[in-house]
């Protein structure tokens, strides 16, 4: 061990392979960090343990009463941020719910029923004529699993080593510290920094519950499906045949109880397959118009098929004119019509008509798939 600062900064090392460690909070002496192997040797520990405990009680008498007399030191805010505030390469504090963790618990999906804004799109050109392959969170878990998530707020996965988490479990929730934000294939990507640490809170913690008031609001309110950052857009970007229908996000449709149904929500158009517009029809005629949209919420990803009579009413024209076919695709997926070189992409937000389905009835939850329906591009 080294100290540093006369004695304010402690560094210590040891050997991952005969060495074990854990690192406890303060008075209330909870562990939030400790290498992978430590819990199997904890016993041996207790004693000495149950000591310091001890001591920290006796210690956290002195404290309070230093704390009383008038000379004392104001303690320093902590200053937490909503996923809604996250930016790319910035440190942040963050309290959340852990809603997943994998086995090894190397990372946890968490949500503070907030919307992330949403990510600059950046692809190679080598790469738009391949599938989209989004980070979304229901593409790294199964349909099961996402049915317990809240189909408001985004989730985000945050990759940890696992002894950093290990104590952790469904349903808790935590103050995690200094974490670092990157965005990968339009997906935000939350990373752990050398000083993240982890620390428990009860259910009745106040800040537990401002952050459950704040989201049973937006519940409340006939717009809480709609994703924050969709606002003043997307009035005149499109229209759809049904005004009526209450708005979805992209969670609610996946996890959605029944196989077909219909559904309204506001979205953005990530990416589309085949990318160049003249592959979009399959035949000499152009007749069989056929596109793979993946559309975007601050919930999911979703990939939605854009087909024949229902194209030819998005588009708003015949499939011959391809150049103007070209630039309202470029219009849809934020594409700058003057940039010779790859650019961030940031699409609008638009409000179209989704239809789910199955192709095998002897099979239809492992089949469904999603169509644009009744929807119309005005710009």
């Amino acid at each position: 061990m080294q100290t540093f600062d006369s004695g304010k900064r402690v560094n210590a090392a040891c050997s991952r392979w005969v060495s074990s460690f854990a690192l406890f909070e303060g008075v209330d002496f909870v562990c939030y960090q400790c290498s992978t192997n430590f819990h199997e040797e904890e016993a041996l520990y207790k004693s000495a343990m149950d000591d310091l405990r001890k001591v920290f009680a006796g210690c956290s008498q002195v404290i309070k009463a230093m704390q009383s007399i008038s000379y004392r030191t104001k303690p320093c805010s902590e200053v937490f941020s909503f996923l809604r505030e996250i930016k790319i390469g910035k440190r942040f504090d963050l309290v959340c719910r852990i809603l997943h963790a994998d086995e090894d618990t190397s990372a946890v999906f968490v949500w503070d029923g907030t919307d992330a804004p949403p990510a600059s799109i950046l692809a190679k050109r080598s790469e738009e004529d391949k599938a989209f392959s989004s980070l979304s969170v229901h593409t790294l878990l199964s349909r099961d699993v996402l049915l317990s998530f809240p189909t408001v707020g985004t989730i985000l996965r945050v990759h940890l080593s696992s002894h950093l988490f290990y104590r952790v479990k469904p349903g808790d929730w935590v103050k995690l510290y200094h974490l670092l934000c990157e965005v990968d294939r339009g997906s935000w990507v939350i990373k752990v920094t050398s000083s993240t640490k982890v620390h428990h809170l009860a259910q009745d913690d106040r800040l537990v519950e401002k952050i459950m008031r704040i989201y049973d609001k937006r519940l409340s309110s006939k717009l809480g499906h709609i994703s924050f950052w969709c606002f003043p857009s997307p009035p005149g970007l499109t229209e759809t045949d049904d005004n009526c229908a209450p708005f979805v996000t992209l969670m609610d449709i996946i996890t959605f109880p029944k196989v077909t149904c219909k559904y309204r929500c506001i979205v953005r158009v990530v990416a589309a397959y085949p990318w160049q517009v003249e592959d979009f029809c399959s035949d000499e005629n152009r007749r069989h118009h056929q596109v793979l949209l993946t559309l975007e919420d601050s919930t999911a990803t979703l990939e939605a098929f854009l087909c024949n009579k229902d194209a030819e009413y998005f588009w708003g024209l015949g499939f011959q004119d391809t150049e103007t076919l070209r630039k309202k695709r470029n219009w849809l997926l934020g594409i700058r019509e003057s940039s010779n070189f790859v650019a961030p992409r940031n699409p609008p937000w638009i409000e179209c008509c989704i239809l789910s389905y199955y192709t095998n009835k002897a099979d239809p939850w492992n089949t469904r798939l999603y169509r644009i329906f009744g929807t119309r591009l005005l710009h």
